[in-house]
């Protein structure tokens, strides 16, 4: 289950990396920048937490598939 929520979060942190070249950035008449910036940090946060959330549900399968060594 940590797994698939750990991807789950990695494909929405690479959605918010597409929509933010998708979205782009324009200047208006005033000479004023818009940008969607907020989705840079918010794709990189859902990538590391993804990261970490599926390296750890993969860690606890593998204790839990593994022999206990009881000597």
């Amino acid at each position: 289950m940590m797994v698939r929520t750990g991807m789950l979060l990695m494909v929405m942190g690479i959605a918010s990396f597409m929509a933010f070249s998708l979205i782009g950035s324009t200047l208006d008449e005033e000479g004023f920048l818009h940008e969607p910036f907020a989705l840079l940090p918010l794709g990189y946060l859902l990538l590391l937490m993804g990261a970490v959330l599926a390296l750890v549900g993969v860690i606890r399968a593998r204790r839990r598939q593994a022999p206990s060594q009881a000597d």
